[in-house]
């Protein structure tokens, strides 16, 4: 995959930065995820700032949710650990719930959105169609946990839909150590380009 350029249009996507994944108290913790919060909050202030399109995606899970018989029950929709964490979360973020037609942003928005999923990958949102047809043609660049699961899981969908992706390596985080080594091992042989924060926000790059 090429390297960034200065002309492209580009769209963040942050990755499941919510309270139970993020903080020591969450539900379902990553370990040393508030490591990354300084990348993540200069990530998403330097799209504010030039105007790049972010997707946040969100766990929104039901209380009695299937995949809760693997892991501890976590991010049930409207807890306080479901939601996004400060750094990660503009007051004007539009909620695109996992449901049908609940996509209907106008042409030429620009902001946050945030896009429910109950399963790792955000392209399960039905909507996802319709919000990657309003976004393309983009570079997506992602960032956000647990590497290993809904980073990886977001990243392959991109690729196999043929979109060009970028994983910002200084702002993810793994549950472990080894696991996260081989996703982004995965990430990269499927067609990611690994970068840093500091060459996505390098001050040359002008608004999208």
């Amino acid at each position: 995959m090429s390297e960034l350029t200065h002309s492209e249009r580009l769209v963040f996507v942050d990755v499941d930065t919510q309270v139970d994944f993020m903080l020591p108290g969450g539900r379902l913790y990553v370990p040393q995820a508030e490591e990354i919060v300084p990348k993540l909050r200069e990530l998403m202030l330097w799209a504010r700032a030039h105007k790049v399109p972010i997707v946040s995606t969100s766990d929104a899970h039901a209380p009695d949710d299937p995949e809760f018989a693997r892991w501890p029950p976590h991010c049930v929709a409207g807890t306080p650990g479901q939601q996004h964490i400060p750094e990660t979360l503009f007051a004007d973020a539009v909620v695109i719930e996992n449901s049908p037609a609940a996509f209907h942003l106008p042409r030429g928005w620009v902001g946050q959105m945030v896009v429910e999923k109950r399963l790792y990958d955000f392209s399960t949102n039905v909507n996802i169609e319709d919000i990657l047809a309003f976004l393309a043609p983009s570079r997506f660049v992602v960032f956000g946990v647990a590497t290993e699961y809904c980073v990886r899981s977001s990243v392959l969908a991109l690729l196999k839909r043929g979109l060009p992706v970028a994983v910002v390596g200084d702002a993810i985080k793994a549950i472990s150590e080894e696991s996260g080594r081989k996703a982004i091992e995965e990430m990269v042989a499927a067609g990611a380009q690994l970068v840093t924060t500091a060459e996505v926000c390098e001050p040359t790059r002008p608004s999208s």
